[in-house]
């Protein structure tokens, strides 16, 4: 007679490991290269990671021999920009109080000048051929108007804004990535508010999606909240792409972005093997590219990398006039190997 065993009641799913304790699996240095001061690097951010991806000779200077230089006219419009929204979030969320479109103009058209006043004393502003004072200090204007329009509406309500927020990857190390959220929101989703993060950009190229799906500083960020436990749904850049040759009226676009935890732990893997390769470069390049000045390397550095361009053909000079031609050279040889057969 066959008896049938009776099957073993089902063992419940392990519960899945948290975000830190997977975080934790990651190797990583202890301590990063000290500074040209002598102090080691301790906070790390987004943009020090991109800069060294994309040149780590550049990122060398910068932050170990403290290399600086003057901001681009680029640079100084987009802080101005976010210094104006700034302030508009700050006023909401701790004085419950929406500043007025030519409020804040107003607010900006005084940031502009007390900071140019102070650039100006430390190391000016570069600015391009392009983008003088005054057509950046409009564009700056153009774009608050165009975020009250068509951005401040889409972007959900403030929780928290510029807020610093520092995590480690694994317990014991003396250094913490380093993010600065411009803003954190709740926005609506159908019928259910989701977590958000924002960035402002003042662009001439926006971010498209594909691009905004691999990008570091979305996945830095949406890592450090999901560390704390506090995970952000998506995160969404804010963009005004700036008038341009190929643009000729300034425009808003906000593009969403998100992770799932596999990419999350993919990007702090990234960070630790990053944070490894700086430790272990002891000796770096220190010398710029021919005829590139050092405050150009990376946008030179990233233009190659998104449009390779096949070598130019050597240019016969004045001291390649008496050189033989590649066949003449060989019927030569030729002769003379025949000349000694004969003899």
């Amino acid at each position: 007679m066959t008896s049938i065993a009776l099957a073993a009641p089902a063992q419940p799913p392990a519960a899945p490991d948290s975000a830190a304790a997977l975080a934790a699996r990651i190797a990583v240095p202890r301590r990063l290269p000290a500074r040209f001061d002598g102090q080691p690097l301790r906070h790390p951010s987004p943009s020090s990671y991109t800069r060294f991806l994309l040149c780590p000779e550049d990122w060398r200077r910068h932050y170990l021999l403290g290399e600086r230089f003057a901001p681009n006219g680029a640079m100084f419009l987009g802080s101005r920009v976010d210094d104006a929204l700034t302030l508009y979030y700050r006023q909401l969320l701790e004085r419950r109080e929406a500043l007025a479109l030519e409020q804040l103009r107003d607010a900006y058209r005084d940031r502009w000048f007390e900071q140019l006043e102070a650039e100006e004393q430390e190391r000016g502003i570069n600015w391009e051929p392009d983008l003088d004072e005054q057509a950046a200090f409009q564009i700056g204007l153009d774009a608050l108007e165009l975020t009250f329009a068509e951005l401040i509406p889409k972007l959900g309500r403030p929780v928290a804004v510029q807020r610093q927020l520092d995590y480690t990857l694994a317990p014991g190390l003396e250094w913490t990535v380093q993010c600065h959220l411009d803003l954190e929101t709740m926005r609506d989703d159908g019928d259910q508010a989701v977590p958000t993060a924002v960035d402002y950009k003042v662009k001439s190229t926006p971010l498209t999606a594909a691009r905004a799906d691999h990008d570091s500083q979305a996945g830095l960020y949406l890592a450090g909240r999901w560390l704390e436990a506090d995970p952000a749904r998506e995160f969404c850049f804010a963009q005004i792409a700036k008038p341009g040759p190929r643009r000729k009226q300034i425009s808003a676009s906000l593009v969403t972005t998100t992770r799932t935890p596999g990419q999350l732990r993919g990007m702090l893997a990234r960070i630790a093997q990053a944070a490894s390769q700086i430790c272990a470069a002891r000796t770096l390049r220190t010398r710029a590219p021919v005829g590139v000045r050092r405050p150009e390397r990376l946008e030179v550095l990233a233009a190659l990398l998104l449009t390779p361009r096949p070598l130019p053909r050597r240019r016969r000079t004045l001291s390649d006039s008496g050189r033989p031609r590649r066949g003449a050279g060989g019927s030569a040889r030729a002769a003379a190997a025949v000349s000694a057969a004969g003899s």
